[in-house]
């Protein structure tokens, strides 16, 4: 969807009380009016803010430009602090400029950055407690979240899965602590630190009942639930800019949310906009 379908969307659910818009991607910091996106988004009534979730590498140099047009925060999905094992996992990434990008969004103002690390055994699961230490001296946000079992994933032994549990035992005593926007992450603290450490638990302790979030797929879909193959084509109601079709069809999706649904084995994160 162009710039204006996505404003004409979104204008509509808010008049249905959704408030908070994200953007993510494939990689949103790509889009080539991706500010003109954002501050149209904050320029409807009633939109309280607009954060994004991005690779960083490229955030160092737009950090600037993506508070002054609206941006409330930032996250940063980052899976490792080892420059090689980053380059792995990345096919290429270079970690220098990631950690530029969260230096900048946090000088930006595009606070709390965000970090979040998928952890995966026998991968990055032994690099916990030096993600935890960069709360020491930053009010940094580091949020650990469990693999989920979509796509190649299903298929890979159950050591790969790490649960919050294990997470938690492995970093010791933690003091729970308060964040703005925290989501579905239960949020932590180390002692004397400045920033906070969170886990989100979508596999072994998943949070479903309390979910109130929608995606909006690159195809024109709204997709109820990561989990669930339902997608509700809205495409064509916008491109008509039927307000009436859309806000039935986003009312639709909110009431095809469930507990919880089989996971997909052949849709990967990408195809689905994460």
């Amino acid at each position: 969807m162009d710039l204006s379908d996505l404003v004409f969307l979104v204008s509509v659910a808010v008049e249905l009380g959704i408030r908070r818009v994200r953007l993510t991607g494939g990689e949103p910091l790509l889009r080539p009016d991706l500010l003109e996106l954002i501050a149209a988004l904050r320029n409807l009534a009633h939109v309280t803010e607009v954060t994004l979730t991005t690779n960083g590498h490229l955030l160092l140099a737009k950090a600037a430009n993506l508070k002054q047009a609206g941006l409330t925060r930032v996250n940063v999905s980052l899976d490792s602090l080892r420059p090689e094992r980053y380059r792995y996992l990345t096919r290429g990434g270079e970690l220098s400029e990631v950690l530029a990008g969260v230096a900048a969004a946090m000088q930006a103002g595009l606070t709390p950055v965000k970090v979040n690390c998928v952890v995966i055994g026998g991968i990055n699961d032994d690099e916990l407690t030096d993600f935890a230490v960069l709360t020491y001296a930053e009010p940094l946000s580091v949020r650990f979240i469990e693999l989920m079992p979509l796509g190649v994933a299903e298929a890979w032994p159950s050591a790969r899965f790490v649960s919050v549990k294990a997470m938690q035992a492995s970093l010791g005593p933690l003091e729970q602590a308060v964040e703005v926007g925290a989501g579905p992450a239960a949020v932590y603290r180390l002692p004397n630190a400045l920033g906070t450490i969170g886990f989100i638990s979508g596999n072994s302790e998943h949070f479903c009942a309390a979910c109130n979030r929608l995606r909006v797929t690159a195809r024109g879909t709204l997709r109820p639930c990561l989990f669930s193959e339902r997608e509700l084509d809205v495409l064509a109601a916008v491109k008509r800019r039927d307000r009436c079709a859309v806000a039935v069809i986003v009312q639709q999706a909110v009431s095809a949310k469930e507990p919880r649904e089989v996971a997909l084995a052949d849709t990967r994160m990408a195809e689905i906009g994460g």
